[in-house]
């Protein structure tokens, strides 16, 4: 069989689907040779190779609450989306303490209770213990240039690749400032080629969004969200040509939605059954 290589994509709460997909390709006895994410997909990815099976994953985030990693002076700490989204005067205070604690830290959250779950979640493990090739990817603030994690501990490396801002602190680390990687490679496909995959599967979990309506642009916050999201969108198409197959997943999920876990695990165990075929014949 062939050596082939999966990468995750970044996605937020989206990313959840890629439990699914591990999950199916499990199922038809398809094991990648090398795994490759950013952001969530690193998430998933790490603990995928890090000896936690997909239902291992599932089963975790079935109990898991947000505020378990959230320091207890974020503004976030305590408050659900969907409560937020339904009280408006709720929505508009947090946005204010939210918006002032920015000018005092660098991100709503510290990062420093999710470094302590991924440690736990990994066993502490380094990148040499890993039961597959694995390889996560962030951004240095400082100097721009992604980095590429595959040595040292693997639970920094994870919280490098989804330090997105400002919901979490840029992490210092061997003098570099770290950010979430699909600021600049949201499907680092390059990689698992470099890590001597012969194919590479690409998992897109971000729906496409061509046009948007009027409505969508009510502040400058969300004017500067879609501006990021066209520059980040470019790159993503690139990167997601590279690939032997990219199995897209339209999933209708906002990014930061943790409550849809089923719903995005079974989409992404159906997305594996529709190309079943293809991706046998690139495992062949």
């Amino acid at each position: 069989m062939r050596k082939v290589g999966l990468v995750l994509s970044g996605g937020g709460a989206r990313g959840f689907a890629h439990i699914g997909v591990l999950k199916a390709l499990e199922n038809e006895g398809l094991v990648p040779s090398v795994v490759v994410g950013t952001s969530m997909g690193g998430i998933i990815g790490g603990l995928y190779a890090s000896h936690n099976s997909s239902s291992q994953m599932e089963n975790f985030l079935k109990k898991f609450s947000f505020s378990d990693v959230l320091d207890k002076a974020s503004p976030l700490y305590g408050l659900t989306l969907n409560a937020v989204d339904k009280n408006k005067i709720l929505k508009y205070i947090m946005m204010q303490v939210a918006m002032s604690s920015l000018f005092v830290r660098k991100g709503f959250d510290s990062g420093r209770k999710v470094r302590g779950v991924l440690k736990e979640l990994t066993k502490g493990s380094t990148f040499k213990n890993l039961g597959i090739p694995f390889a996560c990817v962030s951004v240095d603030l400082k100097s721009g240039k992604r980095i590429v994690f595959k040595e040292g501990k693997l639970y920094k490396a994870m919280y490098a690749t989804m330090a997105i801002p400002p919901y979490f602190a840029p992490y210092e680390y061997n003098g570099m400032l770290l950010a979430d990687g699909g600021i600049v490679s949201n499907a680092p496909v390059d990689v698992a080629y470099k890590m001597g995959a012969e194919r590479v599967v690409a998992i897109d979990v971000n729906k496409t969004v061509t046009d948007k309506e009027r409505d969508n642009f009510k502040n400058a916050y969300e004017v500067l969200l879609r501006v990021y999201e066209l520059q980040e969108d470019i790159i993503y198409k690139q990167e997601l040509a590279k690939s032997d197959l990219t199995i897209s997943i339209d999933l209708d999920v906002d990014v930061l939605d943790f409550s849809n876990l089923k719903y995005c695990v079974k989409e992404g165990e159906k997305s594996i059954k529709t190309h079943i075929k293809e991706l046998q014949e690139i495992w062949r």
